[in-house]
């Protein structure tokens, strides 16, 4: 991979997660929840009284080691970019969200409609963060950790994760909702979606380009 290549890569896996962040900060600002995995950390960091984006770097430290003991090749600049950026984007999207947005005062259909749209963000995110292919990040390695070591198929593996997650959650009071189980189990074809019509063409054609 030349820098030009590894350049474009980082900018894309950056911007993928920018759009995640996004996505998930807005939709907790709906009040309709957040992915499993940061709802989880959402919950714990408030118990413990540290902000979100302190909190999930540690939590997602401690995966990193594992995964890096167990497969290192599920590592990539992506990963780092993920385990670092996330938590505290969705802590500063989410501060001007709430500024912004006065929930009180919005019907329900509203919320669904922005819901709706801050999925959509999300899941877009996901497939330009995925089609920059510089590594996951530490939480979705656990299921191809897993499939890896046992032999099970990747979809029980990950939904099972997923439940887990949620379970988690719901006890230390993370904001579980409509997104949470969207983003966990059906965000799939969307991914697949964007990822086919727009963000693995495009990330094909500029690799062309630096070629």
């Amino acid at each position: 991979m030349n820098w030009k290549n590894f350049i474009l890569r980082a900018l894309a896996s950056i911007l993928g997660i920018t759009f995640i962040s996004f996505g998930a900060a807005l939709s907790e600002s709906m009040d309709m929840g957040l992915d499993p995995f940061t709802a989880m950390n959402r919950g714990a960091s408030a118990l413990l009284g540290f902000s979100l984006g302190n909190y999930q770097l540690v939590v997602n430290l401690i995966i990193l080691a594992v995964v890096f003991f167990m497969k290192r090749s599920l590592i990539g600049w992506g990963t780092v970019f993920n385990m670092v950026l996330v938590g505290y984007q969705v802590d500063f999207f989410k501060s001007i969200f709430d500024n912004f947005f006065v929930v009180e005062d919005m019907s329900f259909i509203i919320r669904i409609l922005i819901t709706i749209a801050a999925i959509l963000v999300f899941t877009f995110g996901v497939a330009v963060y995925m089609d920059a292919e510089l590594g996951v990040s530490p939480y979705d390695a656990i299921a191809p950790l897993v499939v890896d070591r046992t032999g099970w198929k990747y979809t029980p593996v990950r939904i099972a994760q997923d439940l887990i997650i949620i379970v988690i959650a719901l006890l230390v009071g993370g904001p579980v909702g409509i997104s949470t189980f969207i983003t966990g189990f059906f965000a799939g074809p969307l991914i697949s979606f964007f990822s086919k019509k727009i963000t693995k063409p495009t990330m094909e054609k500029f690799q062309t380009s630096t070629q």
